[in-house]
Parts: C-alpha cells; sequence; structure tokens
C-alpha cells in the first residue's frame, strides 16, 4: 500500500497522492506564486507576506522550510519581473517594487540567475530604460566581465565602451555552392554485338545553392560603436554605421554589411536577446554622443539601484563633461 505523499495517509495500491490532496497543494502553491508576485510588482502585504506564505503552506499541509521559503520568494521575484516586462517595457514603479522586494527577503543575484537569468532579465531592462527614456550610459563593470570570461574577450578601440556581452553565441554566414548538373539525350541503339552507339547529347548547367552555415561558436559584444564576436576559429569587429540592416529573427540576430559582395550573417539568440540586440543598437545610434563616462560615471549596477525619484541620473547624461 502507498501514502500519499500530501498528508502521509494511505492512498491506496501504489498510490502517491489523493486526488484531493493535489488539488488542494497546487491551490495553495497557486496563491503563494500570487501573493509574491503582488508584493514584488506591487507592493501588496510584503511586511506580512513571510507570514501569509507559512499559513498558505500549512492550510494545504505543505512543509515549509527555510529553504523552501527562500525558494518560493526567489520564485515570486522571478514572475513578477516576467510580468513586468511582459510589454517590454519596465517603469519606474515597477522597478522601485522589485528593488524593495529582493532587499526586503535578502535576494542575490546567483539564485535569482539559477532560475532562468531572471537577474540578468533586469539588468538589460534597466540598461535599455537608462538608454530610450535618460539617455544615460551607464560604464559597464569589467570587473564582472573578468570574472565571467577570465579576461575582456574583445580589443576594443580606445575611443568606444563595452555596453553588453552574450556568451554562447552561434555564428553562421550565408554560403554559395555551385555545382554542374546535367542528363544524356537520346536512348542506346544496338549496331552489333556488344556494341552500341548514343546518337544523343549530352547537355549539363551550373546550378547555385545557398544557405546559411555554421561557422563557429563564441562572444558576442556590443560597444559604443561596433558589434564585436570572437570564437575559437573567427574573430571581428564590424562598425554600427557598416551594417545596413539588423533583422531580428525568433532565434537569430541577421545581418548585412554594406559591401558589394555581403552575404547575410546571423547570431543564435534567444527572442528576447535579439529584441534587446536591435532596441539597444538603435538607441546608441540614436545618441548625439555616445562614449560612456569613465572612472566615476555610473555602473548599470548603479543604475539598477538607484533611487528613481532622485536626481542622479542627470548627473550622468551622454556627453556630459567630467
Amino acid at each position: 500500500m502507498g501514502n500519499c505523499k500530501y498528508c502521509g495517509k494511505s492512498a491506496g495500491f501504489l498510490r502517491k497522492q489523493h486526488k484531493e490532496c493535489a488539488e488542494r497543494h497546487d491551490r495553495a502553491m497557486e496563491a503563494i506564486r500570487s501573493a509574491c508576485v503582488d508584493a514584488a510588482l506591487r507592493g501588496t502585504g510584503l511586511a506580512e507576506l513571510e507570514g501569509r506564505i507559512r499559513e498558505t503552506a500549512a492550510s494545504a499541509d505543505i512543509e515549509m522550510s527555510e529553504y523552501e521559503l527562500t525558494e518560493a520568494l526567489e520564485m515570486g521575484w522571478c514572475d513578477a519581473l516576467e510580468e513586468a516586462v511582459d510589454d517590454r517595457i519596465l517603469s519606474i514603479e515597477e522597478k522601485r517594487c522589485l528593488n524593495r522586494y529582493r532587499a526586503q527577503f535578502h535576494l542575490v543575484e546567483v539564485r535569482l540567475d539559477i532560475h532562468g537569468q531572471h537577474f540578468q532579465l533586469f539588468k538589460m531592462m534597466n540598461l535599455l530604460r537608462s538608454l530610450t527614456e535618460d539617455e544615460v550610459l551607464p560604464r559597464f563593470d569589467l570587473g564582472a566581465v573578468r570574472e565571467q570570461f577570465g579576461r575582456l574577450p574583445f580589443n576594443m578601440m580606445k575611443s568606444e565602451s563595452l555596453v553588453w556581452v552574450f556568451p554562447n553565441v552561434r555564428y553562421f554566414k550565408q554560403v554559395t555552392r555551385r555545382e554542374f548538373r546535367g542528363s544524356s539525350m537520346g536512348a542506346s541503339v544496338r549496331v552489333a554485338k556488344g556494341v552500341y552507339i548514343r546518337p544523343g547529347s549530352f547537355r549539363g548547367e551550373s546550378v547555385e545553392s545557398s544557405a546559411m552555415e555554421y561557422q563557429d561558436a563564441g562572444t558576442f559584444g556590443i560597444t559604443t560603436k561596433h558589434i564585436y564576436f570572437t570564437g575559437s576559429e573567427k574573430s571581428f569587429r564590424v562598425r554600427l554605421e557598416k551594417i545596413v540592416s539588423f533583422d531580428p529573427y525568433k532565434d537569430s540576430l541577421r545581418i548585412m554589411r554594406d559591401t558589394a559582395s555581403a552575404k547575410p550573417e546571423a547570431f543564435t539568440m534567444g527572442v528576447f536577446e535579439v529584441w534587446f540586440c536591435v532596441n539597444v543598437i538603435d538607441a546608441i545610434m540614436g545618441m548625439d554622443d555616445a562614449v560612456l563616462r569613465k572612472g566615476d560615471g555610473p555602473t548599470i549596477e548603479d543604475i539598477m539601484e538607484e533611487d528613481p525619484d532622485g536626481d542622479a541620473a542627470g548627473m550622468f547624461a551622454a556627453g556630459a563633461s567630467l
């Protein structure tokens, strides 16, 4: 006989749960998720949230350890962020509420990224808002890049600064191949034993075919002047002004260079990453002075943490003098 994994009582031969217990468990977990999202996105019941989670769990005979409580709070923040950016906009109020929730429960970046790189998503949305709404170009934390890659993967020009880096990107390029296809015309005619002639002729033509073919895998970066790619076999940079088009696809960002012999090139990314790249590049290209501040300029982390009601952002407008 098996016992229900929720209430512990007998659940029949080899069964692991009662239907009613499973439904009660699911309702409780959804209530916990909803409470966390409301608290993270709208500040609803933030101070009482931990107690509410424990009460809801207890009502459904769910054991809630400290680790499981923290995990529920983390998942709530991640779900709230997804809801917030569903319209591709992170408002000041949403940012403020998400930061308060994160501070209230001491949620850390590494743990939030375990659930699907959500902290990176939060950072990307803050960067994009800073560029498009405030025209502020935050200073990229090169220390964080070195921690991830060991060293800065690109040999950038002194007049440019790093905006964003994507690891594990595959690079494709359109390749054209030619082959000769043909066929003989006419039928063989027997003129003697074992002797045949073919009165027809042979005709053929050159046929071209094009396809996007894998070239390499590596790191893709955006700076204030170029896009960079560095892999094990291929490394290059392309000036933003020399790119005719950025075409977003479901699984890749495709570009066409401004040269007579240019062929389409593609970098594999997720749907959101492709959207982010196009919008960041558009914002950089649209700014009068896309030069990141050095030294004491704000980092992306500073932009994320700053008080939206303060005037700190105005001190770091693009092109402002030191």
